[in-house]
């Protein structure tokens, strides 16, 4: 689940988003104006780290332009009178660094102007002009610790079916949840504690991962969760099924980056009756304590749990589920979500097994405390 937006593009694209559909910026710049006019534009207008910015000088009727930083270590030219071309942060410098915003008396220091010749060629003779191009520097995020506490309003699809698909119960239901977490990004541990409350079902969990090994950029280690979930809403209906506090717990290898961890993760799953196996995959992206501060949040989880059967399994739990919280302001984000949770249990006639399902979308706020 990789997005190719970088932090700056990304930015601007939630923004819009968020607040309603807009261009991405473009600075237009009159370089020479008169009968042979030279005119630069660059979308979007600044250069972030990561990000690629393309440039397009015209010069009508010109023979060729060039476009090159002043140290002449990048250079780009066009035998004709329009040249485009796409620059990154990097543009101009030896060799490739990663350069971070200082800070004097308070203040960000997040620009730096990066100089550039752009040379228009008509019939022999040549113009030369000399500009400045913006690149935004990213701050050094040095944040370790993030409370997070929000509501959100859940749109609900559910149903219990038995026999042939018999619909033994069918609702639709709009309804809210609160929710806490705490996250720690600091040194070689990973760690986020959630918990949410609704009208109908509660739970809680706690992710942690550990590093092994450093090294290329990625650390790798042991990433482990545990929590206990309950449904209440399963008690609907004639259906007499098992609703109890559910238990799981499961360890496996992961990747890890400050503030984000890929892991896959076997384990237990448990009601109290029966106990399943687990196999899951998880993602967590946390913005906040990324090494550069991101304004997107994402969590996304793929759980199967299996048992009761030597070669089919007929007891069953699958839960796929995706979240994301888009900041707005500076604590403030959007938070989103949307997941599906299937569940079967065998009966001693296989064709009298009860399946349930939900569908969950979640869209509420969100607010942060980072230090």
């Amino acid at each position: 689940m990789t997005i190719t937006f970088t932090a700056g593009l990304a930015r601007t694209a939630i923004a819009c988003t968020a607040l309603g559909a807009c261009a991405i910026p473009t600075q237009s710049t009159q370089l020479a104006g008169g009968p042979a006019p030279v005119d630069l534009r660059m979308t979007p207008s600044v250069i972030y780290a990561g990000q690629r910015t393309q440039i397009v000088v015209r010069s009508p009727g010109a023979d060729s332009i060039a476009f090159e930083s002043e140290n002449g270590l990048d250079r780009y030219w066009s035998t004709d009178s329009v040249l485009s071309a796409w620059l990154t942060a990097d543009f101009g410098l030896v060799a490739p660094v990663t350069q971070y915003a200082p800070s004097r008396n308070g203040q960000v220091l997040a620009y730096v102007k990066r100089p550039v010749r752009i040379a228009a060629c008509r019939q022999g003779r040549c113009r030369e002009f000399h500009h400045e191009i913006a690149i935004k520097l990213p701050e050094r995020n040095e944040r370790v610790v993030a409370v997070t506490a929000g509501w959100s309003s859940v749109f609900a699809r559910r149903a219990i079916r038995g026999a042939n698909r018999t619909v033994l119960f069918q609702d639709a239901l709009n309804s809210g949840v609160w929710s806490l977490q705490g996250e720690l990004s600091a040194g070689k541990w990973n760690g986020r504690v959630q918990g949410f409350l609704g009208e109908d079902d509660r739970g809680a969990w706690l992710d942690l991962s550990r590093v092994l090994k450093s090294g290329d950029g990625l650390s790798y280690g042991l990433a482990m969760h545990a929590g206990a979930t309950r449904s209440d809403w399963l008690d609907a209906g004639p259906s007499q099924l098992p609703n109890r506090t559910v238990y799981r717990a499961g360890i496996g290898p992961s990747v890890m980056v400050k503030g984000i961890t890929a892991s896959s993760q076997f384990g237990i799953y448990t009601d109290g009756i029966e106990t399943l196996q687990i196999a899951s995959t998880r993602l967590s992206v946390n913005g906040n304590l990324t090494s550069i501060r991101h304004p997107v949040t994402v969590t996304a989880e793929k759980t199967f749990a299996f048992g009761g059967g030597a070669i089919v399994a007929r007891r069953r739990d699958a839960l796929e589920r995706l979240t994301a919280a888009v900041r707005i302001l500076d604590d403030f984000a959007l938070n989103v979500g949307l997941s599906s949770h299937h569940i079967a249990w065998p009966h001693d006639d296989p064709s009298e097994d009860l399946r349930a399902s939900e569908t969950r979308i979640i869209l509420g706020g969100q607010y942060s405390i980072t230090w």
